[in-house]
């Protein structure tokens, strides 16, 4: 997936993660004990924005990512030895435009943006969260409630900092395309949307027997989400979002249940001034709740860990260890765009 036609070996390492709602930059030094984060930033750019209309990225869609990526290569344009790979997913595997799009990034950029596979969006997801994984769990579930799309995966996580998916799913539902087929939010819409995506995801357990592996406790449910995260941050009644409070923070069901009644309850004026959700979030959360609804009822008795990682993460991953990466991920390559 990732190129070898690298003459010096790297110290830096850069991921640039285009999704259907932001864009998202990490950029880390290589360290003798690992890897240390000297850029972590994203932009808000909706790129699926009037997607499930048009099956199309909008012209003003466009401008706003190459604006976020125009000022992300600023940032990194000045390191040296540095590996840069620059990704784009649902949006972009959706929209019937998407290679007109790349050709002008590539041209007004020099950058060349990847679409990536669903799989392979599984694959960085479930890397970016390897620090964080239960070292006494052989098994995870990771969910990726994304802008366009929404990820399940199933995890081997017997290496510890390698986890390795063993098979994933992806729902055409993400919090942007949930919010534009849907105009307002009724109860029964709600429902619906907790029903299709529980009926989905008990689905993908049955096939691969999970159920007895969470009746063995040999398996952690992971949430790597925006609306997760918000979760998070409304069970713990932070006054800002903190990264480091929300990141690998543990949320048992009463938790769960507690805020998603909250976040109902609230008029579009108290989740507005919320400032962990805000403008940015408002229209998107109650789309998020349902499909975290959906996942989540398969699982009504599990604790569940909030990550604030993911695919660029997992990119970065992958990167800083190029000779493991080489060599455990041959399956995700003969499928792969990279």
């Amino acid at each position: 997936m990732i190129s070898k036609n690298i003459s010096v070996k790297p110290l830096y390492f850069a991921a640039i993660d285009l999704g259907s709602r932001n864009c998202r930059l990490l950029l880390v030094k290589k360290t003798e004990c690992g890897t240390e984060t000297l850029e972590a930033t994203s932009r808000f750019v909706c790129l699926a924005e009037n997607i499930t209309r048009t099956k199309k990225l909008s012209f003003e869609a466009m401008e706003r990512a190459i604006d976020a990526l125009a000022s992300f290569q600023k940032k990194i344009k000045h390191y040296p030895n540095l590996t840069t790979l620059a990704v784009t997913t649902a949006a972009s595997r959706i929209a019937e435009n998407s290679q007109l799009f790349r050709t002008r990034v590539k041209e007004e950029l020099a950058l060349d943006l990847h679409v990536i596979s669903s799989k392979e969006e599984a694959y960085f997801a479930t890397l970016g969260c390897a620090e964080l994984m239960d070292s006494n769990k052989k098994f995870a579930l990771i969910f990726d409630i994304g802008g366009g799309s929404t990820e399940v995966i199933f995890a081997d996580t017997t290496i510890p900092g390698f986890p390795k998916p063993i098979d994933s799913i992806s729902m055409e539902k993400g919090v942007v395309s949930l919010a534009e087929d849907l105009e307002y939010f009724t109860f029964k819409k709600y429902s619906d949307t907790i029903n299709s995506v529980h009926k989905q995801t008990l689905d993908f357990i049955d096939k691969h027997n999970i159920q007895q592996l969470i009746d063995e406790d040999k398996i952690q449910l992971i949430g790597t989400s925006g609306t997760t995260t918000t979760i998070s941050a409304l069970h713990q009644n932070l006054k800002f979002y903190d990264r480091t409070k929300i990141d690998g923070s543990i949320m048992t069901p009463d938790n769960i249940d507690r805020v998603i009644k909250q976040i109902q309850l609230m008029s579009t004026e108290e989740r507005l001034l919320h400032p962990c959700i805000g403008q940015s979030r408002d229209d998107l959360i109650l789309g998020g709740l349902a499909i975290f609804e959906g996942i989540y009822k398969t699982f009504p008795n599990m604790n569940v860990m909030a990550t604030d990682r993911g695919v660029r993460d997992g990119i970065v991953h992958a990167l800083s260890n190029p000779d493991h990466f080489q060599k455990t991920n041959k399956a995700t390559e003969k499928e792969g765009t990279i």
